[in-house]
């Protein structure tokens, strides 16, 4: 609970009066804060409408990034392994050889699996990664207070998983949105303030070089 104000004298009025000690009159009602209880149950609330996908279902595929970048790694480390001397050494290239191939074979989509892929979101002030369902559909990251509009649910037991599901949102309702939008019309105003300003100079340069 806050202090609140009251109406006719502006005085402060602690959360266990009910009068205004300056004038009487009586104290507003009390604003509560919601607790991390109400917020989880209204959170839950709302994901309830969001479509659920089960993680089996989903095969994600890396980035074209990604596999352009494991491909060059795989030249880099046969030469490397053909340059190295010591066994050891060349047993660990080559089981960092295996990680590698491991990432690149999953470009391969195995029937009845859904590809997802993902593109990194580059901007002055954020770098996320968006994924991309295979309708081609753009999602981020919920916010924490924010609502879902896809939920990927993976199993209970499943290792190395710190939550059970993600909560995707598409990437035109988030605020990534809105930040593009805003840096591209800033832009486009930065752009007419050159050639206004190019402009300016230009006629300027005209007059002194007139005899």
């Amino acid at each position: 609970m806050f202090p609140r104000r009251c109406k006719k004298c502006r005085c402060y009025i602690a959360p266990q009066l009910h009068r205004c000690p300056r004038c009487k009159k009586t104290a507003p009602a009390l604003a509560t804060k919601p607790t991390k209880e109400d917020k989880s149950a209204a959170r839950a609330k709302r994901d309830a409408k969001a479509p659920v996908v089960q993680s089996k279902s989903i095969h994600w595929v890396p980035s074209k990034f990604a596999l352009e970048a494991h491909t060059n790694m795989v030249d880099e480390l046969k030469r490397r392994i053909d340059k190295e001397e010591s066994a050891r050494m060349r047993n660990v290239l080559r089981s960092e050889m295996r990680s590698v191939r491991a990432t690149l074979d999953r470009a391969n989509v195995p029937p009845g699996k859904r590809p997802w892929t993902s593109e990194d979101f580059h901007a002055k002030k954020a770098c996320i990664s968006v994924f991309i369902s295979p309708k081609n559909r753009r999602y981020v990251l919920a916010e924490k207070e924010g609502s879902a509009d896809l939920i990927i649910e993976y199993p209970k037991k499943r290792r190395y998983v710190g939550m059970p599901f993600i909560r995707l949102q598409r990437f035109e309702k988030s605020t990534y949105a809105r930040m593009a939008k805003k840096e591209k019309q800033e832009e486009v105003v930065h752009k007419k303030r050159k050639k206004v300003k190019a402009n300016a100079r230009a006629k300027k340069r005209a007059l002194v070089e007139k005899p």
